[in-house]
């Protein structure tokens, strides 16, 4: 987060508020599903692949990466609830 080389900050916030609202209830099994929801829709989870830094060409934005970390919290939440 700040640094771009590392998981993307949007991500992170997702897998925290899966925690909160999971009442940490497997955690590491909804952390998982949550990263392979958010990769399959933005191509990588690192920052700096999202950003196209190497490349020069972004993956996915910003805004983007924030959206589709809410749409994978959509995703993930519903199963996890029910656990």
């Amino acid at each position: 987060m700040g640094c771009m080389e590392s998981t993307c900050g949007a991500l992170i916030g997702a897998v925290m508020v899966a925690g909160i609202l999971t009442e940490g209830r497997g955690t590491p099994a909804v952390a998982r599903a949550l990263v392979r929801s958010f990769e399959q829709r933005c191509g990588a989870t690192i920052c700096k692949e999202l950003k196209g830094v190497s490349t020069g060409v972004p993956l996915c934005p910003c805004p983007e990466c924030v959206r589709n970390a809410v749409l994978a919290l959509g995703d993930v939440l519903p199963d996890a609830v029910k656990e």
